[in-house]
């Protein structure tokens, strides 16, 4: 979901969800006329990040290159 933390399977950079792409499918005209342009969820996610030079990026990933994450963990609400 939107504002979830997931990383990268096999990384250890925490990214946060900021939209799951959709893509625009073929318009359908319904009985009444009324045209329609469904959207289609193509399988991409854009996650932002902070990389070394505290830049904001932005980047699409496959949702099946991503791994959910509890942020904040679990010790750090302890502190």
């Amino acid at each position: 979901m939107k504002d979830d933390w997931v990383k990268k399977k096999g990384s250890s950079q925490l990214m946060q969800i900021d939209e799951y792409q959709t893509e625009v499918t073929e318009g359908v005209t319904t009985g009444w006329g009324i045209n329609t342009a469904p959207r289609k969820y193509n399988g991409k996610v854009w996650c932002n990040w902070i990389n070394k030079n505290n830049a904001l990026v932005t980047e699409p990933f496959l949702e099946s290159e991503l791994e959910p994450v509890k942020w904040p963990e679990e010790t750090a609400k302890i502190r």
